[in-house]
């Protein structure tokens, strides 16, 4: 869903320093984001989005899982609800991971949406959806990253809805530019799921502070090809150590 994309970067930028550890690690983090413009979860391409997420992950090895949810209040400038805001819980996603390689990574997940979000406040399809993605990961240097993603998602059908099972692929590079500090950008396609809605291609740019040994703070933003713009600002706080 195209609303989470930031948070969901978070959760992935979040965990590169954890690749070094073999220890297990848990992550809390939530959030706040902004989005205007196309929005997937209802097909529509003029919307405006306040979300705050929180979500859970863990690392142990080779495994990794995650889940993470949003409150949503939402406008969509259409003839339905025309400048009526509407409000509540957004979907659930569930994230399983197993490292096929270690240094440079490669990750293979399984991911499932749970639709607890309201079809009719639009802050979800009803259906569920499950995917599969494979994600790279690999240091160039002390100081430079490379990163990929690739996936697949089988969408569950809306009745009377011309839908269809999209591929999302995106390629990017993060920098350190201190002990503490560091930046990135990402370039990525994402297909709708929905046949009357654009496919898109984007650009994301980030950025992460490790404000001590636990807590760590994500900023982002992104625009793509149908003028949706999003930007936001999370928080990581490492529960084992």
């Amino acid at each position: 869903m195209k609303t989470f994309f930031l948070f969901c970067g978070a959760l992935i930028m979040g965990a590169f320093p954890s690749y070094a550890s073999a220890q297990p690690q848990a992550q809390l983090m939530f959030g706040a984001f902004y989005s205007n413009g196309q929005n997937e979860s209802v097909s529509t391409t003029n919307s405006e989005i306040i979300g705050f997420p929180v979500g859970l992950s863990y690392q142990d090895n080779r495994w990794s899982a995650s889940v993470f949810t949003s409150y949503l209040r939402t406008y969509r400038y259409d003839q339905v609800k025309l400048n009526k805001p509407v409000s509540g819980i957004g979907d659930t996603f569930l994230s399983l991971g197993y490292d096929l390689m270690q240094a440079p990574w490669v990750t293979l997940s399984l991911n499932h949406k749970l639709p607890t979000g309201s079809v009719d406040d639009g802050t979800s399809t009803g259906k569920s959806d499950t995917g599969v993605q494979l994600d790279y990961f690999s240091s160039l240097n002390d100081t430079q990253s490379i990163f990929s993603s690739l996936s697949y998602k089988v969408t569950g059908k809306v009745d009377g809805v011309d839908m269809k099972d999209p591929i999302f692929a995106s390629v990017g590079l993060s920098q350190s530019i201190s002990d503490s500090t560091y930046i990135g950008a990402s370039l990525g396609y994402n297909q709708s799921i929905y046949k009357s809605v654009s496919d898109t291609t984007g650009v994301t740019v980030f950025s992460g502070v490790q404000v001590d040994k636990r807590r760590q703070l994500f900023f982002s933003g992104s625009y793509d090809s149908s003028k949706n713009y999003q930007f936001g600002i999370n928080f990581s706080l490492q529960l084992l150590q």
